[in-house]
């Protein structure tokens, strides 16, 4: 290789750090580094339990000879994998140095890396991950000139920047992974919760709030891309619960949204501001918004029953105290006697441990959760 220049080891290395943020562009990444070297082949590579020749990045694919070397030179590559685990993560070698000039012997070589064209390396791990390890490796092909010293030292250099793209890579994907969970839990919730700026357009909406508004019966809808109350009286009120909130220093705020027909739920909504350490940039103002439909919950028989071990009858009474509704009707809408009920809320006061009708009603109400039911 003729001394490198600056521009083009600059646009390898830029090449490397963009693949950390988005690992789709590692092909052309590491392209770009076989061609800094006139390699024959190179590749980021995985070795572990469950690793695969096809899983790794690299110029040129074979998948018939990689399903090959996975059926038939498992051995080979066990011991392959466990000689380069003995570097240390970070250190560059050169494959006869680390395998000795017998390793042209094993099968691997013979029946794999030949095959390819790689008669000659310098490779690091640049990674362990549970069990398994990352190998960044390149290799010159049998009528090219063996790397030289002053190309295994820009190796040594460029390697130090993979294990740092890697490592970036591991955490970006880390956070992937909890953000997708936050969001899958989030989604769980029957309250409705809605990221709005001071304008309420609608930056962020959880599964319940999507249900929300997209229901014309309710009270709060989406329009032009904005959340509105339906009914116009109550509009102005949103919007000033929102703008009080943009205010950092401001508490939540709270409102009831009527239902705009008899067929629909009215609607609790609490307006709060939107923490700054969760806040993206340029939406320093952003608010929360949480609602709640004032309903019971479809589901909600089978969770009571569940809780206080009621029977079916006991907690369809229970359920209709809860609701407000007397005992007297309550008996006279289930088609009981007095009597009956009376011996139900008996049964209901023993197996929640209260004594009144109205703790009974409270003590269901705190006790549902704010699940979505399947």
């Amino acid at each position: 290789m003729a001394r490198a220049n600056l521009d083009v080891v600059t646009g390898a290395i830029d090449g490397l750090l963009d693949a950390a943020l988005d690992f789709g562009q590692m092909p052309a990444a590491i392209e770009q580094v076989r061609q800094l070297f006139g390699g024959s082949k190179i590749c980021l590579g995985c070795f572990g339990p469950d690793s695969h020749p096809d899983d790794a990045i690299t110029n040129v694919s074979d998948p018939d000879l990689n399903a090959f070397c996975h059926r038939e030179l498992m051995s080979e590559i066990v011991f392959f994998g466990a000689r380069v685990a003995s570097v240390p993560v970070g250190s560059a070698y050169r494959d006869h140095v680390l395998f000795g000039e017998s390793f042209r012997d094993s099968r691997i070589w013979r029946e794999w890396m030949a095959p390819q064209d790689m008669y000659g390396g310098m490779a690091s791990r640049v990674l362990d991950v549970d069990g398994s390890f990352w190998m960044f490796d390149i290799q010159r092909g049998r009528w090219q000139e063996p790397f030289d010293a002053n190309e295994f030292g820009l190796f040594e250099r460029l390697a130090a920047v993979m294990r740092r793209v890697t490592m970036l890579h591991q955490q970006l994907g880390g956070i992937s992974i909890e953000r997708e969970m936050a969001r899958r839990a989030l989604d769980e919730l029957s309250l409705a919760i809605i990221i709005v700026d001071r304008s309420l357009q609608l930056a962020y909406a959880n599964a319940a709030a999507d249900e929300l508004l997209a229901a014309p019966g309710n009270p709060l809808g989406l329009r032009g891309g904005k959340v509105c109350a339906r009914a116009p009286r109550e509009q102005n009120g949103l919007r000033d619960l929102v703008a009080g909130a943009s205010d950092r220093a401001a508490a939540q705020s709270q409102m009831l949204l009527r239902a705009p027909d008899f067929e629909g739920s009215d609607l609790s909504v609490c307006v709060t501001p939107l923490p700054a350490s969760y806040a993206l940039p340029g939406r320093a103002s952003d608010v929360m918004i949480v609602a709640r439909m004032l309903a019971p919950a479809s589901g909600q028989l089978t969770t009571v029953q569940r809780l206080f071990d009621l029977t079916e009858a006991e907690a369809r009474l229970a359920l209709g105290l809860a609701s407000g509704l007397s005992l007297a009707e309550l008996a006279q809408r289930q088609g009981i006697k007095i009597t009956t009920a009376r011996t139900h809320l008996a049964r209901i006061f023993w197996k929640t441990g209260t004594r009144q009708q109205s703790q009974v009603a409270a003590l269901l109400r705190a006790a549902e959760l704010p699940v979505r039911n399947r």
